[in-house]
């Protein structure tokens, strides 16, 4: 199977990249990394990295917020085709967890094996580190090719752990295929192909799917997100009609709706957050859970983030958080352990 059947063309791209309806991002993002920061959770998980070429500028998409408004855009949109359970996503200290990397070759390098150059991307990064068995790496590579718009792994067929996406690639007369502001202001076209990509990775769409068609493609409407065919593209739903790879539940065939990459299949052990109101104050919580004065104690999924809010009654203000808290008027916790958190109130 060639790689090009799992690249994201130009093809698939040129109508499209302003007919994409809007979604408002509001990202939140850590400082740099170079390397994998400890997991909030254990488990399958999606990580992802900003990658320029030896010789590219460093545009700093990792640290402006703009990889973690891509991932939040497409996360998003996952959510609402599944109702709620969203991809596993990396994350450390309750924030997305966004890895940088230099690579050693140079952008022309990494353009000449054209539409190869996901390999190539890939065998750097694992001998760099980034080779986890049970991760899925999407990768935000600013660096040119007019090969394509972008590439994944598609295992069994296609061994690898690697989905990206060429921020500078080309296609046509010269257009961009990605645009950073747009994924900080709502979700683009190049967000579904990220999603796109990783699905690949995570080995969709299997060849006994009814409608396989191109090498983890699915054939029967442009409105798919893993469509690929002669129409444009125009991803909308997550496998339509739930026939061919989510819901499709076909015997011996790789499900999405099973994976172990989908939150909603992980069993989360419990922890236990305690929260001890000093003073005439109430504080509350998102997820709904923590609602106490003057103390409380409440136990959560690991992993689950918690953003803890006070609530004065009159006459009362907030003067501080004490404990596992960071923030001023909210508090976020990010559950990792048992957790004590202190909110102070003075009249």
């Amino acid at each position: 199977m060639g790689v090009a059947a799992r690249t994201l063309t130009a093809a698939c791209l040129g109508a499209l990249l302003l007919s994409v309806p809007t979604v408002g991002a509001q990202p939140r993002f850590l400082s740099r990394a170079t390397a994998d920061r400890p997991d909030d959770v254990s488990g399958p998980q999606i990580h992802a990295l900003y990658v320029v070429p030896s010789d590219g500028a460093d545009r700093a998409l990792d640290t402006d917020g703009t990889v973690a408004a891509s991932v939040g855009n497409w996360q998003r949109w996952f959510e609402s085709q599944t109702l709620g359970g969203g991809l596993r996503l990396d994350t450390s200290g309750g924030e997305l967890d966004v890895s940088f990397h230099r690579l050693a070759q140079s952008e022309s390098a990494l353009a000449d094996p054209g539409i190869f150059i996901r390999n190539a991307i890939e065998a750097e990064l694992r001998a760099a580190g980034f080779a986890r068995a049970d991760k899925v790496y999407a990768v935000y590579y600013d660096g040119a090719t007019t090969a394509a718009c972008g590439g994944g792994a598609w295992p069994p067929t296609s061994p690898g752990n690697v989905g990206a996406l060429y921020l500078e690639a080309t296609f046509g007369a010269g257009f961009p295929c990605y645009d950073p502001a747009l994924s900080r202001s709502g979700l683009q076209i190049m967000d579904f192909a990220m999603l796109h990509e990783v699905l690949h990775t995570m080995g969709f769409v299997p060849t006994c799917a009814p409608h396989h068609t191109r090498s983890g493609h699915v054939s029967d409407d442009p409105r798919d997100l893993m469509y690929a065919g002669d129409e444009p593209w125009r991803p909308s739903i997550l496998d339509v009609g739930q026939d061919d790879y989510y819901h499709a539940h076909i015997l011996g065939c790789r499900e999405l709706a099973e994976s172990t990459y989908l939150e909603r299949n992980i069993e989360h052990p419990k922890v236990a957050l305690t929260v001890t109101v000093v003073g005439p104050g109430r504080v509350t919580s998102a997820p709904a859970g923590v609602t106490c004065k003057p103390r409380c104690r409440v136990a959560f999924d690991k992993g689950t983030v918690v953003v803890l809010r006070a609530v004065p009654v009159k006459g009362a203000r907030l003067v501080r958080w004490g404990g596992a808290c960071t923030g001023t008027r909210k508090c976020r916790v990010a559950l990792g352990r048992a957790r004590a958190v202190t909110a102070v109130f003075r009249r």
